[in-house]
């Protein structure tokens, strides 16, 4: 059986499922995605964390946008104003 055959009889088998079992289900799985979204986030927390701190410690050279934009605009085709 592939993959597409069995999340198709999967499909099947929860849209038969009471609707108890279907309020169950879902909330298993909204509790997954959200645990793998809290370790993501998390994730982002402690880079944004990391490059604050790595700013205020003077690291790195910050520079203006529009010092991006000019630096930045002949590779993505925008003309530097």
């Amino acid at each position: 059986m592939n993959v597409a055959d069995s999340t198709s009889a999967l499909t099947e088998a929860v849209l038969a499922l009471p609707r108890k079992d279907k309020v169950t289900l879902l909330a298993l799985l909204e509790d997954s995605l959200a645990e793998e979204g809290s370790a993501a986030a998390d994730a982002y927390d402690a880079e944004i964390k990391r490059r604050i701190e790595s700013t205020d410690r003077g690291d790195v050279s910050l520079i203006s946008h529009e010092e991006v934009q000019r630096r930045l605009g002949p590779k993505y085709g925008k003309k530097a104003d």
